[in-house]
């Protein structure tokens, strides 16, 4: 027979190694759960990390595209602005070969020689002051055709420094309507710049969040592990009390069934020996040995 205060024993201890092992598991299942939590949250963190950088990217490329077209018209402006000074270094050479007050010293020779040629027309002079005047005339008329001659050149020079007051006027327009847009694209490029810069701030705070929520993932995780493990120990435990209860139960049946044979062979022997008295005894009365 089993011996059922042992067999309660057993079974009390299966009871509680089950109640822990169940607690152990429930209590790993709910930190899972809330790591689940946090793993889920960290990684829809990261999505949204991810689709700020796509746009980060777009604008990225919007303001690159921008910043380039800023330099190539501030290229142009500065050529223009470049060629509109090499002019007006130009111009200040070629006025510097101006004479301001050669149309009257023109005027004055003029006059001048026409006073002497009316002088020697209508003053009686002597020989030598005649060719002393007719000299000076002669000197005063090749002054007069150097001076002509020059400024001749000078109003050629004149239309010329005219000419390129238009043309250094011209480039200083091209350059202002480049440098218009260079501030145009400055201020498109700069504006997508400051969103990059927002997009930026706020891929940090994101990825700042996630590595919280990573942490507290992690942590909880450990957590849950370490249950999980005590778990696993424990139900080890549970199936090793089984076994051995198992075990107990089979060697108390085997010792059973023994007993059971043991006590059905001393009946049969004994049977056996009533049997045998049984027949020796009639034949004894047979014999007439004995009588009854």
């Amino acid at each position: 027979m089993v011996d059922e205060p042992e067999e309660e024993v057993e079974v009390e201890e299966i009871r509680n190694a089950e109640e822990k092992y169940n607690r152990l598991v429930q209590k790993r299942n709910e930190l899972n759960e809330e790591a689940n939590f946090y793993r889920d949250e960290r990684n829809r963190l990261h999505d949204e990390r991810k689709e700020l950088k796509e746009d980060l990217e777009k604008n990225k490329a919007t303001r690159n595209e921008f910043v380039k077209k800023a330099k190539e018209h501030k290229q142009k402006r500065n050529e223009y602005q470049k060629k509109a000074k090499e002019l007006l270094e130009f111009k200040r050479e070629k006025r510097d070969k101006i004479v301001n007050n050669l149309p009257q010293k023109v005027n004055e020779l003029e006059a001048e020689i026409k006073s002497m040629e009316l002088k020697q027309e209508t003053t009686p002079l002597s020989l030598d002051d005649e060719k002393e005047l007719i000299d000076k005339i002669k000197e005063r008329r090749e002054e007069l055709k150097q001076k002509i001659s020059l400024l001749d050149e000078q109003e050629e020079l004149i239309g010329e420094i005219e000419g390129l007051d238009e043309k250094i006027d011209e480039l200083f327009e091209k350059a202002d309507e480049e440098h218009q847009q260079v501030v145009e694209y400055s201020e498109e490029s700069q504006k997508y710049h400051d969103e990059m810069n927002e997009i930026y701030d706020e891929m940090q705070r994101l990825t700042n969040e996630a590595d919280d929520m990573h942490e507290e993932f992690m942590e909880i995780k450990k957590r849950a592990d370490h249950y999980h493990e005590r778990a696993m120990e424990m139900k080890s435990e549970v199936i090793s009390l089984k076994n051995k209860r198992r075990q107990n139960y089979r060697q108390k049946q085997q010792k059973l069934i023994e007993q059971n044979l043991q006590v059905k062979k001393e009946l049969e022997d004994e049977e056996k020996l009533k049997k045998k008295e049984e027949k020796t005894l009639e034949q004894l009365i047979k014999e007439g040995k004995i009588e009854i």
